[in-house]
Parts: structure tokens; C-alpha cells; sequence
């Protein structure tokens, strides 16, 4: 698999996505917020792109108890995007 150099934040609510995009963009961190693909396991709608060089800054800036984000790297696999699962 090769790396497409960004992940994407999955939440369980919308409240959560939301709270947590404000927090990165107060902080001034590239976020993105998106539809969740089809292929991640999300309650929600709604996630975060980032790019892959803000990730330790994410990890410190958002602060939810455990199964209410998940974090996945984006990835390629022989032509299609593929979504892979990281400890937050």
C-alpha cells in the first residue's frame, strides 16, 4: 500500500466533528472537513482531512474518550483508495 500523504478523523456525531474542526482551525492546524467515505466506520456523516504532517499536532489538540474518533491513514492499493485504521 502506498501512503497518499493524508488521514482522515471519524467520529461518532456530528457534535464531535464539529467541535473538533473548530478546535484544530482555532489552533490553526490544515483541517478539512468532509463526507466520511463509504469505506470507514463512522456513526457520523461528517470527518476531518489532514495532511499528514499535522498529525502529532492533532493527536495533541483533540482530547475525546476513546470510540468517539478514529483515525485512518489513506492510503492506494493496486488503483483504490484504502483506509487503514491508526491509534489515535
Amino acid at each position: 500500500m502506498k501512503k497518499s500523504g493524508y488521514y482522515i478523523l471519524a467520529f461518532d456525531s456530528t457534535h464531535h466533528a464539529i467541535k473538533a474542526e473548530e478546535q484544530l482551525k482555532k489552533n490553526k492546524v490544515e483541517a478539512e472537513m468532509i463526507p466520511t467515505p463509504r469505506d470507514v466506520d463512522a456513526s457520523c456523516g461528517l470527518s476531518i482531512k489532514i495532511p499528514e504532517g499535522c498529525l502529532e499536532r492533532v493527536r495533541d489538540l483533540i482530547d475525546m474518550p476513546g470510540g468517539r474518533v478514529k483515525l485512518y491513514r489513506v492510503g492506494t492499493d493496486r488503483g483504490r483508495t484504502v483506509y487503514v485504521e491508526q491509534e489515535m
